[in-house]
């Protein structure tokens, strides 16, 4: 199926592209779709709202993927970057893992790599439920005859979990820049610590992964007063990391580094303290976009 664009901006035409069986609009409003593109996972389909800015070809235009937080509202976290996307011709898609098919916050924010968070119980790889961001750009290039050979992610909370686990665990991912903004807990690039908090045991979770991970133009975001303990993960493994949100931000980017330093690995990545704001996307949104322009 053709993809339509209602004011005649077409993409140019790729023959190389495969066919895509989503269509897009072009409108000025947001839209959504479901997508149950990554077959081992068919069944657990994930919902997607877009909104792709007027007045440029999007074969040219970059990607943006965003990952809501714990609530999953996928359509108030792409609105929020809508002013953003039509100033930088950015077209940008929120995903939802709805609750219908992942209904545990342990397993959206692990990636379906486990429904507990534990190191026991481990799933095959090919049922990670981070396969569909993947699958769902490689299904984008195709519908919007894309030249863009990478894409960008931003999460908030339980979403930057998810986003940072899955630049850990994805190493063959098309990611050019990860944004983790406030998120609860973090898995360390430590190989001897024990998953959830680190490396051990996931398959294929090995010292060429970490320095992929710390080569990465990954950025850490804390709000200034996002200093709440109120519903935070206080198993021994996440205090460690601090007491809230801000120190555990500040612990996962210090730590890394130093990780690298040990190593004598390239580190990419930048850390950024939003002043005054708390547990807010909106907040986090308009002080770590920058980085995505």
């Amino acid at each position: 199926m053709s993809s339509c664009w209602e004011d005649d901006i077409m993409p140019e035409e790729q023959p190389s592209q495969p066919e895509s069986s989503i269509s897009l609009l072009q409108d000025g409003k947001w839209h959504e779709f479901i997508f149950n593109g990554y077959q081992p996972l068919a069944s657990k389909p994930i919902n997607v709202c877009y909104y792709i800015p007027q007045g440029q070809k999007t074969s040219t235009m970059r990607m943006l993927f965003i990952l809501p937080g714990e609530s999953r509202n996928a359509s108030d976290h792409l609105k929020i970057f809508i002013d953003w996307a039509n100033s930088n011709k950015v077209m940008i898609f929120a995903l939802q893992y709805s609750e219908q098919y992942y209904p545990s916050t342990t397993e959206y924010i692990l990636g379906g790599m486990n429904t507990k968070q534990s190191a026991t119980g481990l799933l095959p790889r090919e049922q990670w439920s981070f396969n569909y961001v993947e699958s769902l750009f490689d299904e984008l290039k195709a519908s919007t005859n894309s030249n863009q050979t990478t894409y960008d992610m931003w999460g908030h909370s339980a979403g930057a979990q998810f986003v940072h686990r899955y630049v850990t665990f994805m190493p063959q991912a098309h990611v050019q820049k990860a944004v983790a903004c406030n998120s609860g807990w973090y898995t360390m690039p430590d190989l001897n610590a024990t998953f959830p908090y680190g490396f051990s045991p996931v398959e294929g979770a090995d010292s060429d992964m970490q320095k992929t991970l710390l080569g990465r133009q990954i950025y850490v975001f804390v709000g200034g007063d996002d200093t709440s303990t109120v519903g935070l993960n206080n198993n021994p493994g996440s205090v460690e990391q601090g007491e809230n949100r801000n120190q555990r931000g500040h612990y996962y980017f210090q730590r890394s580094q130093a990780i690298a330093s040990e190593k004598g690995y390239p580190f990419n990545w930048q850390f950024g303290e939003v002043p005054g704001v708390g547990h807010d996307p909106v907040g986090m949104a308009k002080g770590s976009w920058k980085v995505l322009e």
